[in-house]
């Protein structure tokens, strides 16, 4: 026998193991990205959105879209859909816009987008996914929290995280210096407007200031704001309506789930200072809706 011939066949058998070795850790399932505890939406293939039926599906909580999609709100699309994520790095977005890490709605995953870098100071009202960078953040400053404004991440640990009329929030995905005007106050004429998870903000109010003097009996204090103008806040006493509920009373009408004051579009302008007469579709009333 040729002595060669075992050393051969053993290198032979030896010579593919680093590719197997490879191919096996390729094969492992991988563990899902994802920030304290909430995973993050890969960005998928063309093929794995195919196969997900409700990808690109309108949607009003991450509970009706499939995993690993979530439900996001999208102002340039003028809708809420499942969403994946949409970018890994900055160099993947177009000129003028960075990869931001956004939350879904409900308990969905977050999604990293493609966001315009904007020019909204801090502590200012933004929109998560603008249309425009007028509508979004300056460079350094995310959109984030509940009520939408444009803040730095913070260290809850830390007593100096934030700058002062600002306070290092819990908001998700990750902490956030948000406004407050509780200690400092407001300028004349403009009133300490409270929001989501404990911010504050000065703004002049239109309508009734239901957070100062409390709705009547069956309606709720509600807060209404618009990007475009950050120093304005609408507010309004409201009662449900419709499915079931009570009627409005005689002098409202229901629309919109809730009871609104009437209006004629060509008739004098009833409507209170900031609110115009409005039709939401062909088939609803005009009633009176805040102006912006």
């Amino acid at each position: 026998m040729n002595w060669r011939t075992p050393t051969t066949v053993i290198t032979a058998l030896l010579l593919p193991l680093p590719l197997v070795l490879i191919l096996g850790g390729a094969l492992q399932p991988q563990t899902p990205e994802s920030i304290r505890g909430r995973a993050i939406s890969p960005v998928l293939s063309v093929e794995e959105r195919s196969h997900l039926r409700t990808y690109r599906r309108n949607c009003s909580t991450s509970d009706s879209c499939e995993a690993p999609l979530g439900c996001l709100m999208d102002a340039r699309a003028h809708a809420q859909y499942c969403a994946d994520s949409q970018c890994l790095t900055d160099a993947q977005c177009s000129d003028g816009q960075h990869c931001q890490l956004l939350s879904t709605e409900g308990s969905g995953p977050l999604v990293r987008y493609c966001i315009p870098r904007g020019i909204r100071a801090e502590g200012e009202r933004c929109i998560k996914v603008p249309a425009t960078h007028d509508e979004a953040c300056a460079p350094g400053l995310v959109c984030g929290g509940r009520g939408g404004f444009c803040a730095r991440p913070c260290t809850l640990s830390s007593s100096k995280a934030c700058a002062p009329g600002f306070f290092c929030a819990d908001t998700r995905p990750e902490p956030l210096c948000l406004p407050s005007c509780e200690q400092r106050g407001c300028p004349e004429g403009q009133q300490c407007i409270r929001h989501d998870e404990g911010a504050s903000t000065c703004a002049r109010v239109l309508g009734p200031s239901c957070q100062q003097s409390p709705c009547p009996q069956g309606q709720t204090c509600e807060v209404i704001h618009s990007p475009q103008f950050p120093d304005r806040i609408w507010s309004e006493c409201e009662q449900r309506c419709g499915q079931d509920r009570p009627p409005c009373p005689s002098d409202l009408v229901c629309d919109g789930w809730s009871c609104k004051q009437p209006c004629q579009p060509n008739g004098p302008n009833t409507c209170a200072e900031g609110f115009r007469c409005f039709q939401r579709r062909p088939s609803s009333p005009w009633v009176c809706h805040p102006h912006w």
